[in-house]
């Protein structure tokens, strides 16, 4: 009786071995590249297994198996095992999760000497609450013309226009209003486009800049947010993306950033 069973129990285990198969498959981010420390877990075995440096797992599974794939920074897949899975390699590309770069306040680490704590602490809050009401009307348009030097009618030379009509201020004002209506007035940026637009940014704009001054990535975020509420980047080009146009926009709030912010360094 005692070899019967170990008989029947050996039969369930080859069955089981059997049916068991090995999924072999990569994981990529959205740009194609190789991604290392992703999580691949089968909810029916409680396997787990992470990818190694260029991506690439391999985990035992049956058909209809369900293997769910995470990575910190990175939207959750979940993907069901088919039978050409076992067959092929199963490429999965994992989407980078939105996030909003919050807000960080860094206060000044003081040491005790005079000298080296007054760099630290920066310029009063009145100061660069002057600094910018004074950078802000050097921006702001003038509301009067400026005056301009003419000659007295009694000595200015005879026109050969006299008794003519100056047809082309009226031309150029036809001609104003036609580009005014070609051309759409930029709008502010919704919540998904203005996540969309950061992104962006961080993949098109090289940061070597930054990055030579000791920036985090976290510098590099919260200046990206300050940058788009400087110069009103998502508004005028997440539409009409141009990199080198934004990293000079960049580069001027970039000095007014540093008067007022201490970052990695």
């Amino acid at each position: 009786m005692k070899i019967k069973l170990l008989l029947l129990l050996l039969l369930c285990i080859s069955g089981w071995i059997s049916a068991q198969q090995i999924v072999i498959g990569k994981v990529v981010s959205e740009d194609g590249r190789a991604l290392p420390g992703v999580t691949v877990f089968n909810a029916r075995t409680d396997e787990k297994v992470v990818s190694n440096s260029f991506g690439d797992f391999s985990i035992g599974a049956r058909t209809h198996d369900e293997l769910r794939l995470s990575r910190s920074g990175y939207d959750r897949v979940t993907k069901p095992v088919s039978a050409h899975n076992f067959s092929a390699p199963l490429n999965i590309v994992l989407l980078r999760t939105p996030y909003d770069i919050a807000a960080v306040e860094i206060a000044p680490q003081l040491t005790g000497v005079l000298t080296k704590d007054i760099k630290n602490l920066g310029p009063p809050k009145r100061v660069v609450a002057l600094n910018n009401a004074m950078d802000l009307y050097m921006r702001t348009p003038l509301t009067q013309p400026l005056p301009k030097l003419t000659v007295p009618s009694a000595f200015a030379p005879p026109s050969m226009n006299a008794g003519m009509v100056d047809l082309g201020p009226l031309a150029s004002l036809v001609g104003n209003l036609i580009l005014r209506r070609k051309t759409p007035k930029p709008t502010k940026a919704n919540y998904a486009e203005t996540q969309a637009f950061y992104r962006q940014i961080k993949n098109k704009v090289d940061f070597t800049f930054y990055t030579k001054q000791g920036w985090t990535e976290e510098d590099i975020d919260r200046f990206i947010i300050y940058a788009d509420q400087y110069s009103d980047l998502a508004k005028k080009y997440r539409k009409d993306f141009n990199a080198a146009v934004i990293e000079r926009e960049m580069k001027v709030a970039y000095v007014q950033y540093v008067k007022s912010h201490k970052v990695g360094f």
